[in-house]
């Protein structure tokens, strides 16, 4: 497990700093102005629908810009205060309420959005993203650990990596991770009874000692 936190806390870097380069890439430019404390400025995803005029897939895409725009900007206030990044939400949920398919803006979103423990806000945005793409990994994934790494509810993050699990595409590392999910969960027989069907698929000789080994923990002995 420690390696998919350092995974994941890689790609959360990237996400940040990809965030503060495109901020000061536009300001650069001349493309971003202050944002007003009014919530009237974010418009909403009907109008832009009808105002993209077909091009909804081009508005999704300014608004993810606009978001990690926002973002970075937001990260130069030191002030702290309650309506800090109060925008990143809804510039979010209007980029994927026109592109429902854009994955990349659910995934990084919901990181950008757990960076600044807006928690909830994660969630509906990863749920979003489930419920738009049913056939797609990524989110069920991701709200499994979401759950197991930050918000520390390892019967959800059970849940949505066993969906995860049986997605295709998925990585291999959730397979091997669900049996010490249950184990943790404290559902000792099915953790077993992972381990012994990931026994009987591998060739791998790693992989099966590895397994071997998590099994006889369990006072498990395999021929």
């Amino acid at each position: 497990m420690k390696s998919v936190r350092v995974l994941w806390a890689g790609i959360c870097v990237l996400a940040l700093a990809g965030a503060i380069l495109v901020g000061r890439a536009l300001d650069a430019r001349g493309l971003t102005r202050q944002l007003p404390d009014d919530p009237l400025f974010v418009p909403s995803a009907t109008f832009l629908r009808y105002a993209s005029l077909g091009y909804e897939t081009m508005v999704a895409d300014l608004m993810w810009i606009r978001a990690t725009q926002y973002f970075g900007k937001e990260l130069y206030v030191k002030k702290e205060r309650e309506d800090k990044y109060k925008f990143l939400f809804p510039f979010l949920d209007l980029a994927v309420s026109l592109d429902p398919r854009f994955i990349d803006a659910y995934r990084f979103g919901g990181l950008l959005l757990a960076t600044v423990r807006q928690y909830d806000n994660t969630i509906a945005l990863y749920e979003k993203g489930y419920a738009a793409n049913p056939d797609r990994w990524e989110m069920p994934h991701d709200l499994g650990r979401l759950y197991y790494l930050d918000l520390k509810d390892n019967d959800k993050a059970l849940y949505w990596w066993n969906i995860a699990d049986s997605l295709p595409g998925r990585p291999g590392y959730v397979a091997r991770f669900l049996p010490r999910l249950h184990l943790q969960a404290g559902q000792r027989e099915i953790a077993i009874e992972l381990w012994l069907e990931l026994l009987n698929v591998t060739d791998n000789p790693t992989f099966r000692a590895i397994i071997v080994d998590e099994l006889e923990k369990l006072g498990v002995k395999v021929r």
